[in-house]
């Protein structure tokens, strides 16, 4: 296996490594004490990531229907990034690569920019 292959792994398995830690340590009822979004709090306008904390939050705790109504893009983005994690782990140990168009590229990240301005702009017009 690559060098860089491994460094990959390892930084995958960190990352769940965290997620997990957070998980089991974090309570989740202190999202409450996070400090107000200053764009909504000065300006009246829900920001971009509005609601994306309950999301996560939500998303963690397995009520999905409930992540996906606070912030469906960040929903979808973390579903996305999940299948990709998965896929990149099975690649690195298969001779033949799978699946390697859903791979983030350019284009991924303009795309979510403009879903998520669009979103925004949306929300805070209805």
């Amino acid at each position: 296996m690559k060098q860089k292959i491994k460094k990959m792994l390892l930084l995958e398995l960190g990352i769940v490594f965290l997620v997990l830690i957070l998980f089991l340590f974090v309570n989740f009822n202190m999202v409450r004490f996070l400090p107000p979004c200053p764009i909504y709090h000065f300006f009246g306008i829900l920001c971009p990531n509005c609601q994306g904390t309950r999301c996560v939050m939500n998303f963690m705790l397995g009520n999905f229907s409930a992540s996906f109504f606070y912030h469906p893009i960040f929903f979808i983005t973390i579903v996305y990034l999940m299948i990709v994690n998965i896929l990149f782990i099975i690649n690195a140990f298969r001779k033949k690569e799978i699946l390697t168009f859903l791979y983030p590229k350019t284009k991924f990240w303009i795309i979510f920019l403009v879903a998520l301005g669009i979103f925004t702009v949306i929300r805070n017009i209805l």
